[in-house]
């Protein structure tokens, strides 16, 4: 090791060494002491247990050198480095590592000196806060540590570098570098979709509390898998067969299909080629198919007297009858008002005609919906943006993994086959598994809407909120019809 440095771990593990063998020699006196005066016998005996040593016990600083690979002058150079305090006190001997001894540190190495810790009052964290707002609403840019720390040191004269801005933003601000927000939690906060949720969730509530007596759901919806679906890694070498996965998605087929705690609905399978060449079978499946397959497939089959749980889409939500809207042709308003024995003045504009419309517009009637119940069925209708809580949009990806398992070939010729095998495979023990998951998500949301309107409420009453003029009095009954989907906080909570 001449010529090399060594760094102060380094001279801190060949102290540690020398020490340990220093100590085994004052131990092997004290376990077979030697003295003059005493019969050679003794002597003997210690000049034995001595020799079993490769290096005697007696010379722990060739022993040191032997077990270090360091020159003799080496070592004591740095054994007369070690501060006074530190080289009198010698460790018991051991094989742990957990107590470090005390070295000189590296030669010629140059350390940073400790800055000083910079403390931000309210005020400078609330503009640092602001200044990393500013960069999503003003700017309209990422604010990177590097475009924060540029802006922080211009805008506020902040004092330290990129490594002290990370941990002001972490520790004191609570931001944290991650996935983006899903914009899908900023839409179900929406007023009416979380009155929807509300209305679906207490109804589901309701029915799941009848116990033996409450209503069979059922749950329907479709979606679509392509001839190359298959796993997206597998064992493999170089040379063996292995999976080799198409870049092309292949012919698409269309798969509808209801189902609910007791497995899928016997008889209610659709499966068959998407025609389209736009990739989304939306555009295959229509209002005039999905009724068809209503009545063809499901409602023979179906128990009576349940609830159907349906999505939005489009082809599910075809009105009976379909209301003008506010582009519609004046025409139409007219002769909607007209059929519906509404009054108006032959001479009102499109406007004046529409507000009518507004005013004396109906509930609107789905094709799909007036269908079920005319056969004894309740439909409860999803809320938008929600379909983790519909079981069988898990069923679908439980369904397509068995296919891809089996799906080696990517052949268009195998892969109907394979698919209906799969949904075979499905059991009701794993639509039992999903629904009894769905309900634990069920269980979430209401209990998270409730918390989130207990804190609002907390939070007007604070600002001394509750109170009400009798204008606002007379405006907050006027709108009750429209807010009749949220709940009030009842005792159950």
């Amino acid at each position: 090791m001449v010529g090399k440095t060594i760094h102060s771990k380094e001279r801190a593990l060949i102290l540690k060494v020398l020490a340990f063998f220093e100590r085994e020699k004052e131990v092997s006196k004290f376990l077979i002491p030697v003295d003059p005066t005493k019969s050679t016998h003794e002597a003997r005996e210690h000049e034995k247990v001595n020799k079993k040593f490769r290096i005697p016990v007696d010379q722990p600083i060739n022993r040191t050198c032997a077990a270090t690979g360091i020159s003799k002058r080496t070592l004591m150079r740095i054994k007369q480095q070690v501060k006074p305090a530190a080289s009198s006190i010698l460790p018991v001997p051991s094989t742990s590592t957990s107590t470090p001894i005390p070295g000189p540190s590296t030669p010629g190495k140059k350390r940073k000196q400790s800055k000083k810790k910079i403390n931000l009052d309210n005020f400078d964290l609330i503009a640092l806060r602001n200044l990393v707002n500013n960069f999503y609403t003003v700017r309209k840019e990422v604010p990177t540590l590097k475009k924060l720390l540029a802006a922080a040191k211009k805008d506020l004269n902040f004092p330290g570098e990129k490594t002290t801005l990370r941990l002001i933003l972490k520790n004191q601000l609570g931001y944290r570098f991650k996935k983006c927000k899903n914009a899908r939690l900023v839409l179900i906060q929406k007023p009416d979709i979380a009155a929807w949720r509300a209305r679906y969730l207490r109804r589901m509530k309701e029915n799941n509390e009848l116990g033996a007596d409450k209503k069979m759901v059922t749950y329907l919806d479709e979606t679509w898998i392509h001839s190359h679906y298959t796993v997206k890694k597998c064992w493999q070498n170089s040379s063996d067969a292995s999976i080799k996965k198409n870049a092309n998605p292949g012919q698409r087929w269309i798969l509808v299909h209801a189902g609910g705690e007791n497995g899928f609905i016997p008889g209610a399978e659709l499966l068959y080629k998407c025609k389209s060449k736009t990739g989304d079978y939306h555009d295959e499946m229509d209002t005039k198919n999905f009724v068809k397959w209503l009545n063809e497939k499901l409602l023979p089959n179906l128990p009576p007297n349940g609830i159907v749980v349906i999505d939005n889409a489009p082809y599910h939500s075809t009105q009976s009858e379909k209301i003008p809207c506010q582009s519609s042709l004046k025409n139409e308003m007219q002769t909607w008002l007209t059929k519906n024995n509404i009054n108006f003045d032959a001479r009102m504009t499109k406007p004046e005609l529409y507000q009518i419309i507004k005013v004396n517009k109906p509930a609107k009637k789905y094709v799909v919906d007036e269908l079920l119940r005319s056969h004894g069925h309740e439909v409860v209708r999803l809320p938008p943006y929600h379909c983790d809580l519909n079981p069988i949009e898990y069923i679908w990806n439980l369904v397509k993994q068995r296919v891809a398992d089996k799906n080696i070939d990517q052949s268009e010729r195998q892969i109907e086959q394979l698919t209906r095998e799969a949904i075979q495979s499905i059991t009701a023990a794993d639509w039992r598994k999903e629904v009894n998951h769905v309900r634990r998500l069920e269980e979430e949301y209401w209990a998270k809407d409730r918390l989130q309107e207990m804190r609002e409420r907390e939070f007007v009453i604070s600002l001394g909120g509750e109170e009400s003029s009798d204008s606002e009095t007379e405006e907050d009954e006027s709108d009750s019809s429209i807010m009749s989907g949220i709940e009030e906080l009842g005792d159950d909570y």
